[in-house]
């Protein structure tokens, strides 16, 4: 957790945190794989208030009060559909609609606060700041909406499908997974991927050297096997997802996002 380093620095004048405020989607228990559920300064389980996502929330240590900070900027009434939040009861509008791109936001907010740039730059730059290159990109493709996220591990992967939950639209997903060297050969991470309950998916397919892998534990969730279908050739994944035209998910880790792209004729 980054703000060990404020914690482990105590007398440090110049240390700053941000937060962002409990949104629509926040859950009372851990529903993915999460880390730091112990302090690290005493080793004291960690009391959550709520998770954002993964392990990130509102926390303390209720032994020390690790966690219990001075928040210099939190980000408030996150509207993930409308894609605008608040900082000190200034709107901020974006292209982004994931709450862990509001935590990228308000920290960007956090630091350029301290050198008194003007608000209205701030917000101006932010609502022009497009994600691409596979980072929650979100275009068009065969006439059809497509969102593309690259991830690497379990929260990468469960950030993306909560992105995909929350949206209520009839959509389709496709992964692909790899294990080539730059992707770890242990693929094992993905039974801490949370495939249950999707919200009004229709379809999946699974591609990559690994496509049996991804569709066997989406299949372990419980979701219709007859509606998993993988495929080991990335241009034959591609033509099947497109057969449709349903909105499309994408999800690619680290050696398949720009071959996955290409394929999308990207």
């Amino acid at each position: 957790m980054l703000q060990d380093f404020g914690q482990a620095n105590p007398e440090n004048s110049n240390i700053y945190y941000f937060s962002v405020d409990k949104y629509d989607y926040a859950t009372k228990e851990l529903k993915e794989a999460g880390e730091g559920k112990f302090c690290p300064f005493c080793n004291t389980r960690i009391e959550y208030e709520y998770y954002q996502y993964s392990h990130i929330g509102k926390f303390r240590c209720p032994n020390c009060n690790y966690g219990d900070n001075k928040i210099y900027k939190l980000a408030t009434d996150v509207d993930l559909k409308n894609r605008t939040f608040k900082v000190n009861d200034i709107t901020y509008k974006v292209r982004s609609n994931s709450i862990y791109n509001i935590y990228n936001f308000t920290a960007v907010i956090s630091c350029v606060s301290l050198y008194s740039i003007d608000t209205k730059i701030i917000q101006n730059a932010l609502s022009k700041f497009i994600l691409n290159n596979g980072r929650l990109e979100e275009v068009e493709i065969r006439g059809i909406p497509t969102i593309i996220n690259l991830a690497k591990n379990p929260t990468g992967s469960n950030v993306s499908l909560r992105i995909l939950n929350e949206d209520d639209d009839e959509k389709e997903l496709l992964f692909v997974l790899n294990d080539n060297m730059a992707d770890g050969f242990d693929v094992s991470w993905i039974w801490d991927i949370n495939f249950d309950n999707l919200n009004n998916v229709s379809r999946i397919v699974t591609s990559g050297t690994r496509a049996y892998d991804i569709a066997i534990r989406i299949k372990t969730a419980g979701f219709d096997p007859e509606k998993i279908e993988p495929y080991l050739d990335l241009h034959e994944a591609v033509e099947a997802l497109y057969k449709t035209n349903i909105k499309k998910y994408v999800i690619a880790n680290y050696t398949s996002l720009q071959p996955t792209r290409r394929e999308l004729g990207l």
